[in-house]
């Protein structure tokens, strides 16, 4: 249930706010934190508030706090769960961002002890006291290191970037690295403030335009996110799917390795056309990138109204999907073709497939093509194995810290 805002915390959000952009913020606070913790997290996220109007204060901040029911599992917690509950209740109460607290382990691929990790995707932070706190860190010294945490999660996701500074963006190693963390520096701040301008405008679904459609509302939504919505996928790091997901590079590295060393194949390559081929090249990667959108579950389809963060999650998702499965063609392709060259000799080939030597050129190109396109969909079966919420930690966590 959600706690009403503290008199202190109503006075801020009420003075002087006039006709000041709103940016709104949600803390959740999973049911598996202790009342201690509660309440270090509750303090932190009125210090971040407190904060954030000093720093920016051309803005309205708000700042609500939502806590969920008590529960008693305690073990360690994959974030793509965390993500997808934090998106109802974003999506819910029209928050521009969520932060999410926790006190279980969170599931790292990159680091074994994770304090947090970060979605810009989902613009939402999750924030883990796992390893933040010990039995001799009183209430507010854990609130202190939440804030500091909470700030750089935030400015993180926002697309700054940590430095060697005492700012709330410093590098952070372990959670003793939090303390003594205060303030942005000045080009963050004004980084900042720039990214807060277009999170405060209306929102799509706010706007007067009740005939758009779905179709108009995802093009509207995108078309005022042009600008977020390229950072975010670059934030996804989809070229290098290739290297962050095994199976799918082992599975289409297999199949690339049978495809070149059997004859039939460069027969088959050889009797097809190059605009077969390239027809086939775009099959391949629009069906594979279909299937694993699917399989892996990445697009949000709950039912509701529509919604403008949404619209962008699920665009931004699909393009990074589309642009991995294209790197991942690319390489095979690449690798095909020099195999092609290196291992198989102009008499070979003019043996296995009667090619005049004056076409061999030619038929390398399609055979490397060839088994790209073939290469993608094995290796898009390969990754529908991954184990649940790797391959959408890999394309929806930005960071772990």
């Amino acid at each position: 249930m959600a706690t009403s805002p503290s008199t202190d915390e109503q006075s801020i959000s009420a003075a002087g706010n006039g006709d000041r952009p709103k940016v709104e913020i949600g803390w959740i606070l999973e049911g598996d934190m202790p009342g201690a913790q509660r309440d270090a997290a509750k303090a932190a996220a009125v210090s971040m508030e407190h904060a954030l109007s000093d720093c920016m204060p051309r803005f309205d901040w708000v700042i609500e706090t939502l806590e969920r029911p008590a529960e008693t599992d305690r073990g360690r917690i994959e974030p793509v769960r965390l993500l997808d509950a934090a998106e109802v209740d974003r999506d819910m109460r029209g928050w521009d961002f969520a932060l999410v607290v926790t006190a279980r382990q969170l599931h790292g691929r990159e680091r074994s002890r994770v304090l947090g990790v970060t979605s810009s995707i989902f613009a939402t932070a999750i924030l883990s006291t796992a390893f933040l706190t010990n039995t001799d860190l009183d209430t507010g010294r854990t609130a202190d290191r939440l804030h500091a945490l909470a700030m750089h999660l935030f400015g993180q996701l926002n697309g700054l970037t940590a430095d060697r500074s005492n700012t709330w963006m410093g590098r952070l190693g372990t959670a003793d690295d939090l303390d003594g963390m205060g303030g942005f520096g000045d080009e963050a701040l004004a980084d900042l403030a720039d990214r807060m301008k277009d999170v405060a405008d209306l929102r799509v679904e706010e706007m007067q335009a009740p005939r758009q459609g779905k179709a108009g509302f995802y093009a509207r939504s995108l078309w005022l996110n042009r600008g977020a919505l390229p950072r975010a996928i670059l934030r996804m790091r989809p070229w290098s799917f290739p290297l962050r997901l095994r199976r799918l590079t082992t599975a289409a590295g297999s199949a690339l390795a049978v495809l070149v060393m059997t004859a039939e194949s460069w027969e088959v390559a050889a009797s097809l056309s190059f605009g077969t081929i390239a027809l086939l090249s775009l099959v391949s990667l629009t069906a594979t990138s279909t299937y694993l959108l699917k399989v892996q579950r990445l697009l949000a389809s709950r039912g509701g109204p529509l919604r403008e963060q949404r619209a962008v999650s699920n665009a931004g998702t699909v393009i990074a999907v589309g642009l991995g499965m294209l790197v991942t063609y690319l390489g095979l392709f690449a690798v095909a073709w020099l195999m092609a060259y290196g291992l198989f000799g102009d008499a070979l080939l003019e043996r296995w497939v009667g090619v005049p030597g004056g076409g061999l050129p030619t038929l390398r190109m399609q055979m490397a093509a060839l088994t790209a396109s073939l290469g993608v969909f094995i290796g898009a079966l390969g990754a529908s194995f991954e184990p649940y919420g790797y391959f959408r930690h890999v394309t929806q966590v930005d960071d772990e810290i």
